[in-house]
């Protein structure tokens, strides 16, 4: 989250800025899919565009 600046990598929104925003370190490829824990697979979003993702990833 603190290299994302405490903001979705989506959408832009931020707790810093606007109240009730819930962020989520989300693996970019699913870890369902094979994605590794590992920085390069992650990115910070927020909650509604997290959730939103589900485990839709086609390769």
């Amino acid at each position: 989250m603190v290299r994302d600046g405490f903001r979705c990598r989506k959408c832009g929104r931020s707790p810093l800025t606007k109240v009730g925003v819930e962020l989520h370190v989300d693996h970019v490829l699913p870890w369902s899919k094979g994605g590794e824990t590992v920085d390069e697979n992650l990115e910070t979003k927020c909650m509604k565009c997290n959730l939103g993702k589900g485990n839709a990833f086609d390769l």
